[in-house]
């Protein structure tokens, strides 16, 4: 988020050291330097032009956990964990979208 590309290397730079210095690494898979024009990823939200919203990655996952609650134990408990689950989750991808639509 640099205006040029001197301040953007050398904010690299400073980001790289203060990582150094906390002991922690980047995950290559994980790590974008460039444009972000598309928006991107953090936390499970996109930040983008047109606001911010929830990452697909985190709809997906809870997709497959929602699947893989409701295919586990009694039948009888399925009803009650997924809507637990689902609850939680609500709650929390809420509470980062409400104060921003």
């Amino acid at each position: 988020m640099a205006t040029t590309r001197w301040k953007r290397r050398n904010a690299i730079k400073v980001l790289n050291e203060e990582l150094e210095v906390l002991g922690l690494k980047q995950h290559p898979d994980k790590t974008f330097i460039g444009r972000i024009e598309k928006g991107f990823d953090f936390l499970g939200y996109h930040f983008g032009i047109e606001g911010l919203s929830l990452a697909k990655k985190t709809v997906e996952n809870f997709i497959k956990k929602a699947l893989r609650l409701y295919e586990q134990g009694p039948v009888n408990k399925r009803k009650d964990r997924l809507e637990e689950y689902t609850r939680h989750w609500m709650r929390w991808t809420t509470a980062g979208l409400t104060s921003h639509q």
